[in-house]
């Protein structure tokens, strides 16, 4: 008899019924509403975070599209099934914050299960001989690989050196090239590589959520630990180097060194835009296009590094004394609270009271809101006796050269600009009266309009423009208004 995995037991699949999420959407009465909205917005579009009220106005009008269909008993808003789909007892959407905004991603477990629906669908063409290839040159790769033996290596060099040089030779004598594939062969070797390549960009999910995970545990391990600060950062550290010195670790450090080398960037360029050429794939391109699946793993492979970049943050979180116990004493709290619930639920009337508030949002200050330390700056006082001068080694003239402001001229401009008007603003006189000596000038009109009943109205803002010095500069106030007869005098 077979050996038999533990994973395909009974009891292990009954379990996984009950609790695994793909499972859950699998079985779930409207999985046809989940898979056709999961695959539209994340899957066909290779898209990883989705800003909230993106995917809100999205799925609002899916639910429109489907209830003129079918109203499948779709009556709950949208908000309302974003927040189903993403609690803990489904599982199906993750909503993480990023740089002050909420976003919305598709969970691994999600999308397997709606990959598994996609798989379904009968396909026109099954390609094996190109599969079968990739069987035999991956094994070939391994056994030459692995082999020490010298005399088995220069053999399989020579090898290659003679059959690239018959066909060099052939190539110089003919000057013709024969294809050595045929348009089956090559439309089934490029369905394989667009295969292959959407299913990289489908691992970074489960592989982040994984890394997650790991980083979820480690925090809780510190919250809940009571030994020295010098253990403490002995396991931080040796569950950072899990993550990377595991196999899934290893493989996907191997994968981002190739992946960011500007050669490969450029060589995976060069070949799509010569494959691209061939008639066999350009009838294939608009189903299957694969000329920017290297800008989507490089989008996928950021979030894992994001993802890893917060373990480090945590790590560097978590090592200050002062952090930790905060966040002991916020654990205590919480479970005192638990148990005052537990209470209180037991009797109909509590005796004592459930809990106190102070107030009913926290006062939080940050820590780049404090203001930096600066030094005190010691001054030094110097007394001067002091003597009678004469005024002998000066001039007293820029005393006397100081900005005086004729109040009738500007009364004048008042008047000249209201004309047979009932009112004007200050707006109006200054752009025939410009002004010609700034905000002095300017605060003397103000002066000028608190004199009258109405002379300001707040309900306007105006933009004063005048130029200082060579300088354009612009003032802000409320309205002024000049009215009445008293500037007709």
């Amino acid at each position: 008899m077979a050996k038999i995995p533990e994973s395909m037991t009974y009891g292990y699949l009954r379990s996984l019924r009950g609790h695994h999420p793909a499972w859950r959407l699998l079985c779930a009465d409207q999985a046809p509403l989940l898979a056709a909205f999961f695959y539209r917005e994340f899957l066909a579009t290779h898209r990883r975070g989705i800003e909230a009220q993106e995917i809100l106005d999205d799925l609002d009008m899916f639910l429109f599209d489907v209830r003129q269909q079918e109203n499948d008993g779709l009556a709950r808003p949208a908000q309302e099934y974003l927040d189903l789909w993403t609690d803990t007892d489904h599982g199906w959407l993750r909503k993480y914050e990023y740089h002050g905004e909420w976003y919305y991603d598709l969970t691994a477990s999600a999308q397997k299960a709606v990959e598994w629906l996609e798989s379904l669908h009968q396909r026109k063409f099954v390609g094996t001989e190109s599969r079968l290839r990739t069987v035999f040159n991956l094994l070939h790769e391994i056994a030459r690989e692995t082999d020490t033996d010298a005399e088995h290596r220069m053999t399989w060099l020579q090898e290659q050196i003679d059959t690239m040089q018959k066909e060099l030779d052939a190539v110089k004598a003919s000057g013709v090239v024969q294809p050595r594939l045929d348009d089956v062969q090559v439309r089934e070797r490029f369905l394989e590589a667009e295969a292959t390549a959407s299913a990289i960009l489908s691992d970074f999910r489960e592989v982040e959520e994984n890394f997650r995970v790991l980083t979820r545990q480690v925090r809780d391990d510190i919250v809940q630990w009571e030994k020295g600060k010098g253990e403490l950062l002995s396991k931080i550290f040796e569950e950072s180097d899990i993550i990377h010195q595991s196999e899934q670790g290893r493989s996907f450090a191997a994968f981002w060194r190739f992946l960011m080398l500007s050669q490969q960037q450029d060589d995976f360029q060069r070949t799509m835009a010569r494959v691209s050429e061939a008639e066999p794939v350009k009838e294939l391109l608009e189903d299957h296009p694969l000329a920017g699946i290297n800008t989507e793993w490089v989008r996928a492979a950021g979030e894992v590094q994001q993802t890893l970049a917060q373990l480090s943050a945590q790590i560097r979180r978590y090592v200050d004394e002062d952090y930790l116990a905060q966040e002991k004493a916020i654990y205590e709290i919480i479970g005192r609270i638990e148990r005052l619930a537990v209470k209180a639920r037991e009797k109909s009337k509590p005796e004592m009271a459930f809990a106190d508030m102070d107030a009913d949002a926290p006062d939080i200050q940050l820590p780049m809101e404090r203001k930096l330390f600066a030094v005190p700056h010691k001054m030094e006082l110097k007394s001067h006796k002091l003597s009678a001068g004469d005024a002998s080694e000066g001039e007293l003239d820029v005393m006397f050269d100081q900005v005086t402001i004729d109040r009738e001229k500007l009364k004048s401009n008042i008047r000249e600009t209201l004309g047979t008007k009932p009112s004007v603003t200050l707006k109006e006189v200054l752009e025939k009266h410009p002004l010609e000596q700034g905000l002095t000038e300017l605060l003397a009109y103000f002066v000028l309009a608190s004199h009258e009943e109405n002379g300001f109205d707040p309900k306007e803002i105006e933009h004063l423009v005048f130029s200082r010095d060579g300088r354009q500069m612009e003032a802000i106030c409320h309205r002024v208004v000049y009215t009445g007869r008293k500037w007709e005098e």
